[in-house]
């Protein structure tokens, strides 16, 4: 949980109003993501915001464009999660958000299956997590992060899962060491998990 700010490297992050990094790997090459970032579990694409209401505009594919401010007014407002979790990509409103936005059609066609944040109740830079499709609640696992890299590893604190889906927190790469699971909005994730996540699950 981050209880200091850096200003420089605060300065720094908000200079790029986006920030592509294609994978875990080639991050340690580059910039470190930092601001409201969306995640493509199923290609490890992060893409970094200054604002979480355009982190939410890009994650939805355009679909939501209203999203409150900051993560902690979203993570109480029931209208939000409601409409985050309505079905997407299948009406051609969505469609045509995607054609005149930044987003692509693929975007608009990506369910969110939920966030992670750094800080205390969803304070901090948060990561907004995509996937193809609604978790099946099925047992088996939807989507994986296995390795979360030199930045965010070590640093969730609060999570909200979305999309029908379970966050499962691994304190190792790969999903080794210990790990819990949280299937609601979770303020803290409690002493044990707390900055030492290190992989996660969607299922």
């Amino acid at each position: 949980m981050r209880v200091g700010t850096s200003a420089a490297g605060l300065v720094a992050a908000a200079c790029a109003s986006v920030l592509l990094v294609p994978s875990p790997a080639a991050a340690a090459s580059q910039a470190k993501p930092v601001g409201h970032c969306v995640v493509d579990l199923a290609t490890e694409r992060i893409t970094c915001y200054d604002t979480f209401r355009e982190s939410i505009a890009a994650a939805t594919g355009g679909r939501i464009t209203d999203a409150p401010a900051t993560p902690a007014k979203a993570a109480e407002d029931k209208r939000f999660l409601a409409e985050l979790d309505a079905p997407a990509g299948n009406s051609a409103k969505a469609a045509a958000k995607a054609n005149t936005s930044r987003t692509s059609p693929r975007a608009a066609s990506q369910v969110v299956g939920g966030f992670v944040y750094e800080d205390f109740n969803y304070g901090g830079w948060s990561w907004t997590l995509t996937i193809p499709s609604r978790c099946r609640n099925d047992g088996a696992w939807d989507a994986t992060y296995g390795d979360l890299g030199s930045f965010w590893n070590n640093k969730i604190t609060s999570v909200i899962p979305a999309g029908n889906c379970h966050i499962e927190l691994h304190s190792d790469p790969h999903y080794q060491g210990a790990r819990q699971m949280y299937t609601s909005s979770t303020p803290y994730v409690g002493d044990a998990m707390n900055d030492q996540a290190s992989s996660m699950v969607l299922t």
